[in-house]
């Protein structure tokens, strides 16, 4: 998920993620995960996201081509 910089600080990224969360409650999902989180302090800010410990640099890590 993504905003072009110059659109950034109008809501346009909370708005986003906070109706994705929603259709994914609606349908059934408890939690998400958010791999490579840009902005951790953003999710944390408007969705009250919590860091996985360990989790940087990835599960995938050694198992993507380069």
């Amino acid at each position: 998920m993504g905003v072009e910089e110059t659109e950034r600080g109008r809501g346009i990224g909370a708005a986003l993620l906070v109706a994705s969360l929603v259709d994914m409650a609606s349908r059934g999902y408890a939690y998400a995960v958010i791999g490579g989180a840009g902005s951790v302090e953003f999710y944390a800010k408007v969705a009250g996201a919590v860091e996985i410990a360990g989790s940087v640099p990835g599960f995938y890590r050694d198992r993507l081509q380069k």
